[in-house]
């Protein structure tokens, strides 16, 4: 298994698996190093699961790698607490200015977990009307949260909340013709208690999981915390309308993909059984990507898409950092509103936009041309 530590993935897992199950964890297997588990685990966001697996076998306490994790473990559980209370006071203060909000992702997959520390959540996702950007705006900073609108998305905005709160605001679910949730608003319905929060339906929660899954795959990568998702989700909906939801999935061409997704799913959480052949390609990916994928996955990848239009190697290089630097003017506009006013000074924009990343984020740079560098080797480009 490439990039990764066969046993000490496979171990991960099947702690993961015993913990959800109830059942006694297996010893750490010879080989498999406490740190380089530790590494591994935190690595795909499951690091909190994992120490509650492994408490079961009474490690040594004054071990510093444990005391680590000890630590790390705590922190997390503490950051769950604060996250939580942080989205429902978001609920509410958004909801009570008449903005209609619809919660996504980790902001409910959360509660499905046993314990509200086992399912790590990078951020509060959150849907809101285009119009209400604005006053969305002035309540989250009302509320104590930061944006650097230099960072922000064209269908979102990023917000902080010291220690531990990150919220995005989108204002489009997708970003890709997909189609499916054009009309969100229409596949939506208020809860019982606030008629201005709303949530989608068991089955179109797990097709957009499935959708966005599927965008991280086919982009950066993703890792092991997402394939858990859908048995945990599963289980969590027993009487979801699979029919329904495979009917969706096939006009969106992702049936394949799903039942992949659940296949891994099953074998690594649910039974234990030996991966598939047919599957193995795909769990060295996730097992080796991470849950937020590597740029050196999210470089190849768009060299791929560049290759039918650029056949030479150096060009289709140069392509995509033009690519990177000259964005469309409406996301450009989100970090610099005056072009909304004078598109014409968007050229000026890339250029500056350019020379400050180089300036304030030299070594992020640096790390993405060696990504792509890598990318493109494995790709037999550049």
């Amino acid at each position: 298994m490439s990039a990764v530590n066969k046993t000490c993935a496979r171990y991960c897992i099947d702690v993961i698996r015993c913990l959800l199950q109830e059942r006694a964890i297996p010893p750490l297997p010879e080989g498999v190093l406490l740190r380089e588990l530790y590494d591994f685990s935190r690595k795909h966001n499951v690091e909190a699961m994992v120490f509650h697996g492994l408490e079961q076998l009474e490690p040594d306490e004054k071990d510093p790698i444990w005391q680590d994790w000890q630590n790390r473990a705590s922190m997390l559980l503490t950051q769950s607490i604060v996250q939580l209370a942080d989205r429902d006071t978001l609920f509410s203060a958004l909801t009570e200015a008449g903005i209609r909000l619809l919660p996504v992702k980790g902001c409910w997959m959360k509660e499905l977990y046993p314990e509200i520390d086992y399912r790590q959540m990078s951020d509060l996702d959150m849907l809101i009307p285009a119009e209400k950007a604005m006053d969305a705006k002035k309540i989250m900073l009302s509320l104590g949260f930061e944006t650097n609108e230099f960072d922000n998305e064209p269908n979102h905005a990023s917000y902080f909340k010291a220690p531990y709160t990150a919220a995005e605001l989108h204002t489009a679910l997708l970003t890709e013709d997909s189609g499916y949730y054009d009309d969100v608003w229409t596949r939506a319905y208020p809860v019982a208690d606030n008629p201005q929060l709303y949530r989608f339906s068991p089955e179109d929660e797990y097709i957009y999981y499935l959708l966005h899954l599927n965008k991280h795959l086919d982009n950066s990568g993703t890792g092991i915390r997402s394939v858990l998702d859908s048995l945990v989700y599963r289980r969590a909906y027993p009487d979801m309308d699979r029919n329904a939801v495979r009917k969706e999935l096939e006009q969106l061409s992702l049936w394949e993909r799903a039942k992949q997704i659940e296949k891994l799913s099953d074998c690594w959480f649910e039974t234990g059984a030996p991966v598939p052949a047919e599957l193995a390609e795909l769990e060295v990916y996730i097992l080796s990507a991470g849950s937020y994928g590597t740029l050196e996955n999210y470089s190849r990848r768009n060299l791929e898409k560049l290759e039918e239009k650029y056949q030479n190697p150096l060009v289709r290089f140069f392509a995509y950092w033009l690519s990177r630097v000259c964005r469309p003017r409406e996301e450009m506009a989100r970090s610099y509103p005056v072009l909304n006013r004078l598109p014409v000074l968007l050229p000026v924009f890339w250029v500056y936009r350019a020379v400050m990343r180089l300036v304030t984020r030299p070594k992020e740079i640096w790390n993405h041309m060696k990504a792509v560098l890598r990318g493109g080797k494995k790709h037999g480009s550049c």
